[in-house]
């Protein structure tokens, strides 16, 4: 149905590094990649292959219904993998954006539908809704989680773009249909209408609790793809 695949161009990007497919027997697809200061790539996004390359993984074996998120870590070369995992429930999950700390632990953001998603030390430990954001963070090596939560109301929620402040804490946006979506020292925390408004929220460091959260939106449609994190933690 689909492969992923990752490449690396040449600086002036007349020439390939490397490129390589990422895949199994199913449909598989990337959404996010972010690559730390050894010039290793960090990938992820879904996949509905039992046979998903995996290495050193948290989740070695598929267990959706649908398709799982998957969280994969390239050698600097791309000719092999560091670590390579899924992440998800018994049902649907998508991961959409990925980054990655000066330690080398990657943080993720996306979609579960799965009543069961894996949780650890988790601000909300358990679903929300019929879709819910999550955030997970991962070891360096990939094996275990940091943390991972749900975020998200009674409504639909999904987690679209993740930066990483100075001391780790993740900042995420996306899309939510939740009025009850969690909102904590909020600029808005009301949701403004229309069927989505878009979100904002920063987590503490071990992803245990929200430093703030906030609708952003008005009395129609809003939805947010991406984010980004100043010096100073703006």
């Amino acid at each position: 149905v689909g492969d992923v695949f990752v490449a690396q161009f040449t600086a002036e990007g007349s020439t390939l590094i490397y490129a390589t497919y990422l895949g199994g027997s199913g449909g598989d697809g990337g959404a996010g990649i972010a690559v730390d200061g050894a010039g290793q790539a960090y990938v992820t996004g879904r996949t509905q292959s039992p046979d998903f390359p995996t290495q050193n993984a948290f989740q070695p074996a598929f267990g959706g219904a649908v398709s799982q998120a998957f969280v994969t870590k390239l050698t600097a070369d791309g000719s092999a993998l560091n670590f390579s995992t899924y992440l998800g429930g018994s049902y649907w999950e998508e991961g959409y954006s990925i980054a990655v700390d000066d330690a080398g632990q990657a943080s993720v953001t996306g979609m579960t539908v799965s009543t069961d998603f894996p949780t650890s030390n988790a601000l909300q430990p358990t679903h929300g809704g019929y879709v819910d954001a999550f955030v997970a963070q991962l070891t360096v090596d990939g094996s275990a989680l940091n943390y991972a939560t749900y975020l998200g109301g009674s409504g639909n929620d999904q987690g679209r773009g993740l930066a990483l402040g100075g001391d780790g804490q993740a900042f995420v946006t996306g899309v939510t249909s939740s009025t009850d979506f969690p909102t904590s020292n909020a600029l808005q925390p009301t949701h403004g209408g229309g069927f989505t408004d878009a979100f904002v929220a920063q987590l503490t460091a071990d992803g245990s609790a929200l430093s703030y959260s906030t609708f952003l939106g008005g009395s129609n449609n809003e939805g947010s793809g991406g984010i980004a994190v100043d010096a100073a933690g703006q």
